[in-house]
């Protein structure tokens, strides 16, 4: 079933029965529901361990920690790190699992390039997981290589991929 989405004047997205905000993690229970997507469905669903809740990178002040969520359900988490000359990486995106499947990937990604034109932002970048590249092409991102150094992290068998943000 598909929806028609617009933007409500709170920024928010919308369509006949859900609305979607995504929001910079401060509170506390915003911080519980954003590792506790992330570690489910990027660490433990994939049969990895030791995710690391206190990793330094989130707490970087050019590094934002965003979490969507619809109708004020956290559903959705990316960080958003400022990389430099107008340049952001979208990392660790996750939806939650029984999310899945409906739309807000796409919706998470609309707020996301949104976000990141309000920082100045004109280009993002991401470490695509191979079973992803199909979505990020159909959302407009191309695979471009942008840094070898991130080959050398974790994820080393993903894809880099860019997209321009217009408008």
């Amino acid at each position: 079933m598909r929806h028609k989405r617009r933007v409500s004047q709170e920024g928010q997205l919308k369509d006949e029965t859900a609305y979607y905000s995504l929001i910079k993690v401060s509170l506390e229970a915003d911080w519980q529901a954003y590792h506790g997507i992330r570690r489910r469905v990027l660490w433990e669903l994939r049969g990895k361990s030791g995710y690391d809740s206190d990793f330094p990178d989130e707490y970087i002040i050019f590094n934002h920690p965003l979490l969507l969520k619809l109708a004020g359900r956290p559903i959705g988490t990316t960080r958003l790190d400022n990389y430099g000359q107008g340049r952001g990486i979208v990392r660790l995106v996750a939806i939650s699992q029984p999310d899945q499947r409906q739309g807000h990937g796409r919706a998470l990604f609309r707020l996301v390039e949104d976000y990141a034109r309000s920082h100045f932002l004109n280009t993002l970048l991401v470490k695509a997981a191979p079973d992803a590249v199909e979505f990020y092409n159909k959302m407009g991102w191309i695979t471009q290589e942008w840094d070898d150094s991130e080959y050398m992290s974790s994820g080393s068998d993903c894809v880099q991929m860019v997209k321009a943000l217009v408008g």
